[in-house]
């Protein structure tokens, strides 16, 4: 598992793909998947059932690189950090990353 201070380093030198192909973080993308029952979280809200492809980071791992392996944003359990998407629903939550009129592919750093 890599450090704070690790990932930190990635983000400033723009390497966050590397802790994205870490095994740890790949085990912990894939555990929170199938807790969350391999469904998209925000289409299962809208009444969908989506198959979630990735784990997204609600605070983001570039600004928030302390909670990069927390489930939780508290210790109290009621704000999850880690929620299990689909792409769709994952290019919703980073409007910036990804424009509506974007005419090149994005691979997503995020994917596992």
């Amino acid at each position: 598992m890599l450090t704070t201070n690790q990932i930190r380093r990635l983000i400033a030198a723009g390497e966050t793909k590397k802790f994205y192909e870490d095994y740890s973080w790949k085990k912990l993308a894939h555990a929170v998947i199938k807790e969350q029952n391999n469904e998209c979280q925000l289409c299962k809200k809208r009444g969908r059932a989506t198959p979630a492809v990735l784990v997204h980071h609600v605070l983001e791992l570039k600004e928030h690189p302390e909670f990069a392996y927390s489930r939780w944003q508290d210790e109290a359990h009621t704000k999850r950090q880690l929620i299990a998407l689909c792409q769709q629903c994952h290019e919703e939550q980073h409007p910036n990353r990804f424009g509506q009129n974007r005419t090149e592919h994005y691979t997503n750093e995020e994917k596992w």
